[in-house]
């Protein structure tokens, strides 16, 4: 039974109850994004077959969109999708250096190419993005370039992967204005910053964020409990909670270092095989070198100071803002965007409703964050069966969550 805490006491919440909506005779092979749009209707990416499956609030298989290939419509390498409450969406093919935007009949639309050098963000490297709706069709927030990526060139270059944007895809091109500049913690010896050298300290605090409706864009960008709401550059509200970040300890320091190298050792004695003698010595004398400089990376890695309280922030179409707290130390590291994240995606989550009140919280290990929101309360998640069968499952959220 999930539990319900507010006010330091916990009580039985009401269920999360399941939805028969996404079935898994849609046959998804491989798990990829999802998304709502207002009609509840669900868009799956296949990634394994490449193509979007949209299926509507009966579970029915409502379109089939795209395919693989070069023409019109046809897809490359997906590496983001956005769903706007009309159903129309976008997908972002780095094969196609732009957009696709698709009607929201699913009918191909046309492209809308990546200006090179637009903006803060360096558009050309919008696979490293990460986008979300506007508040009306043809406008995206985005912030990137993200990870590996954006961490290197906010180091070295102009780009800043705290920066969010909006993204207009009115024209041929995508046009950028900045919306939002997040606090940056300060790094060491950036001037002389090389991709080979630079060395990103561990906890340090991310841009999280997400966007309400009407475009308001909810974010934390330090190690406190801090969540600004921001319209137009104007702070709207703040939603705090009296949990302070945890500082760091060198025994943290060592237990997170010497899991990362136990960890990287075991992959880099992967084998090279199906290359002839020489290319595949060739191949694995260059990966030794590299596995080299990127254990000497960990060896050398510095720590942020405290840890973060907040790990991830997510808006649902009704207002409400959920928070989830990390606790690194019981979840452990894990890799994300070429750099190991040490955060625990199943910590407490925070709910706070539209006027910024704290409603209650999910403890640690029992309900998780879903993988979209959706209109009248709908949840989705990826989840297998004990036959590991993949599928997608929704689930409604009690009243009290979502009014």
């Amino acid at each position: 039974m999930y539990i319900w805490e507010v006010g330091g006491q916990s009580y039985p919440a009401p269920r999360v109850t399941p939805s028969p909506l996404y079935l898994p005779q849609h046959h998804i092979t491989r798990s990829g994004e999802f998304a709502f749009d207002g009609g509840g209707n669900l868009y799956v990416w296949d990634p394994e077959v490449k193509h979007m499956v949209k299926v509507g609030p009966d579970g029915s298989l409502v379109a089939t969109i795209g395919r693989e290939g070069e023409g019109p419509g046809e897809f490359g390498l997906i590496l983001g999708i956005i769903v706007w409450p009309d159903g129309s969406l976008a997908v972002n093919d780095h094969l196609r250096s732009g957009l696709q935007l698709f009607g929201a009949d699913g009918s191909f639309q046309r492209v809308v190419r990546w200006r090179p050098m637009e903006g803060r963000l360096l558009p050309h490297l919008g696979a490293s993005w990460d986008m979300r709706p506007g508040p009306r069709p043809r406008i995206l927030y985005a912030q990137g370039p993200e990870a590996g990526f954006g961490r290197v060139y906010g180091a070295v270059a102009e780009a800043d992967e705290r920066t969010i944007e909006a993204l207009d895809l009115g024209g041929d091109v995508v046009a950028a204005e900045v919306l939002l500049e997040g606090w940056r913690p300060p790094r060491p010896g950036h001037a002389a910053a090389t991709m080979r050298t630079i060395n990103v300290p561990y906890y340090e605090p991310k841009l999280e964020w997400d966007v309400l409706p009407g475009g308001a864009i909810a974010y934390a960008d330090s190690s406190t409990y801090t969540v600004r709401i921001v319209r137009d550059g104007v702070v709207l509200n703040t939603l705090t909670r009296p949990i302070a970040p945890r500082p760091v300890t060198r025994a943290m320091e060592s237990r997170l270092r010497g899991a990362m190298l136990r960890d990287f050792d075991r992959q880099s004695g992967v084998e090279v095989t199906g290359r002839s003698p020489e290319m595949a010595r060739e191949i694995a004398s260059r990966r030794r070198a590299g596995w080299a400089a990127a254990r000497e990376n960990i060896e050398n890695a510095t720590f942020h100071p405290e840890i973060p309280v907040i790990g991830e922030i997510r808006a649902t179409p009704d207002g409400f803002v959920w928070v989830r707290r990390q606790d690194p130390e019981s979840g452990g590291p894990r890799r994300a965007g070429g750099y190991t994240r040490p955060a625990d995606e199943d910590g407490p989550i925070d709910v706070f409703d539209p006027d910024g009140t704290y409603v209650g919280t999910f403890p640690a290990g029992g309900m998780r964050m879903p993988g979209a929101f959706g209109p009248g309360g709908l949840v989705a998640y990826w989840e297998t069966d004990e036959m590991d069968i993949l599928s997608v499952v929704a689930y409604r959220l009690p009243e009290k969550l979502r009014r």
